[in-house]
């Protein structure tokens, strides 16, 4: 029977063709496929953490985080999508989003407003800045841009926040915003430290010293970016692997998530190489009566062309921190031996900093160092994400880009190209690496329809023929009987035989030919559920 304990109730989220049989229930229950991982529980009890990030660095680097067995991801649903959750919600891909609501992103209003009372000064990350409270008793923190780049940091981090959030993940609200140094008072009992790490009251001069190190513009205003504090209460971040042992609902491995191992495949486009648990931020909020934690990404100022403080390293996307081979073979070479990455040339553009199209590769791309949900990526994830990107149109990118307000023409013009090429690599990679059949349909009267995801993307010719298998299918024992021969059709769409039409379950295997993508080939098998209505997708298997 379908267990529906509340301890293991999110465990129905999982797809249920991962099973072998019928043995200990149907297949596919009436609520499949289910749209949203409900988390059942009770989460007050959740306390605080921190994760070191020297520690994360090493964990990751040199030890043993996480799982090893690349086995499919444990929290899709029967057809192969993450369902909604405290860790991600279906937006762009999975319904329509128009230019405007991607470039909107998840703001809700228009920044900070009149007076800012500093409140406290930032004390973790690279980035200077500072807590403020504005006229309507909102907090926000404020990071700078480095005097070195104006308007790099802000700008990439407004870009990425949008389009992080168009993927589906919680991210927080960032504003441009500029002020001047006399817009800016203490809030009473505002705090700051000394140089022996005790509290003592902020002064003017602690201010200063964090406005020293900001760009400034001719006119003696700051742009910087207001990041709205996320609602709720935080709790610390969140790791890549395992799980949270006080959290209740928080059940799935980490690094068998597909949102997290998909992460890799956006954060290769937009060169967001500091994917680690410092930049994570999981909060205590109210949902559906109970307390659950909601799980955040945050901090996307070293992005794009934008490594926070200065511009992007030339690493960064190309090789870990610590990597011994290379490392080994320049010193074996006495430094004669030269990274190709280090040749690569970037135009002159304090704004983007250093981004490019030329060299990168989506598939060998790297963050600072090893993730482990990354590195259990498989094929039908990277599929996943990738079907996500595409429907960020190329209008919605160059949209996007457009909230940056670059002084510099030249600067917008720039990382939308690189962008739109980028982009096109990334489909290229993660589109092809298997059977690419999306969106399928089963008509009243049996035409089967679907779309070739690689070459609606345009990164692909159509495939030379599609083989269709048609299957009787039975729920209670997941039983197959094949029915009628194999049909070949060189078109996305194909009738099924006649004495199916009648049946309760209907299944479909089918094949891709393309000589230059052999793993299309693989089989992908749809399951469809007769009811008042028609047919209905409840299953699809990519890669078992």
């Amino acid at each position: 029977m379908r267990i529906r304990t509340p301890l293991v109730a999110a465990l129905v989220t999982v797809g249920c063709l991962v099973a072998a049989g019928g043995a200990n229930g149907p297949r596919f229950y009436p609520d499949d496929p289910i749209a949203r991982d409900p988390e059942t529980q009770d989460a007050s009890g959740v306390g605080k953490t921190r994760v070191s990030p020297t520690y994360d660095l090493v964990e990751n680097s040199f030890g043993d985080a996480g799982d090893k067995e690349r086995k499919r991801a444990v929290n899709i649903n029967t057809i192969d999508e993450v369902p909604d959750s405290s860790w991600f919600t279906n937006r762009v891909g999975s319904r329509p989003m128009t230019v405007d609501e991607i470039v909107r992103g998840p703001d809700r209003g228009t920044g900070p407003t009149g007076a800012w009372q500093v409140t406290g000064l930032k004390r973790e990350g690279v980035t200077p800045g500072f807590t403020i409270r504005d006229a309507t008793g909102e907090v926000y923190w404020i990071k700078f841009d480095p005097r070195t780049n104006p308007e790099m940091a802000s700008g990439a981090e407004v870009i990425a926040t949008k389009l992080f959030h168009a993927f589906g993940y919680h991210v927080p609200e960032n504003y441009l915003a500029t002020f001047r140094r006399d817009d800016l008072s203490i809030a009473p009992g505002a705090m700051a430290k000394d140089e022996d790490n005790r509290d003592r009251p902020m002064k003017w001069r602690d201010i200063d010293a964090v406005l020293e190190k900001a760009a400034r513009a001719p006119d003696g205003a700051y742009r910087v970016l207001a990041s709205r504090n996320l609602p709720g209460d935080p709790v610390g971040p969140f790791k890549y692997h395992g799980t949270r042992p006080d959290d209740p609902n928080d059940i799935f491995p980490h690094e068998h998530r597909r949102e997290l191992r998909g992460l890799v495949v956006f954060s290769a486009w937009l060169n967001h190489d500091e994917v680690r648990s410092g930049n994570s931020l999981d909060t205590l909020v109210r949902a559906d009566g109970r307390t659950i934690v909601r799980h955040h990404l945050l901090d996307f100022g070293s992005t794009l062309g934008s490594g926070s403080v200065q511009a992007q390293s030339r690493r960064a996307g190309n090789e870990f921190v610590w990597e011994a081979r290379p490392t080994f073979i320049t010193m074996l070479t006495l430094g004669l031996y030269v990274r190709p990455w280090i040749k690569v040339p970037y135009p002159d553009l304090p704004a983007v900093g250093r981004i490019e199209s030329s060299y990168f590769q989506p598939e060998t791309w790297k963050p600072d160092y090893p993730n482990p949900a990354f590195r259990l990526a498989r094929q039908d994830d990277r599929f996943w994400a990738g079907n996500i990107v595409a429907a960020v149109s190329e209008d919605a990118v160059r949209a996007v880009v457009g909230t940056a307000k670059f002084s510099d023409a030249r600067a917008t013009e720039y990382l939308t190209e690189t962008l739109l090429a980028r982009r096109r690599k990334v489909l290229a990679a993660s589109l092809t690496g298997t059977n690419p059949i999306v969106r399928p349909a089963l008509s009243a009267a049996g035409l089967l329809t679907f779309e070739n995801a690689a070459v609606q993307a345009g990164v692909a010719e159509p495939a030379e023929r599609y083989t269709i298998e048609w299957l009787r299918f039975d729920n209670a024992s997941s039983a197959h009987e094949r029915v009628g021969v194999e049909q070949s059709v060189t078109a996305p769409r194909a009738q099924a035989p006649a004495e199916l039409l009648n049946a309760e379950f209907v299944a479909a295997r089918i094949r891709a030919y393309h000589p230059s993508h052999s793993a299309w080939a693989d089989p992908l098998t749809l399951y469809f559920r007769r009811g008042a209505a028609g047919w209905t997708l409840v299953g699809l298997e990519r890669m078992p």
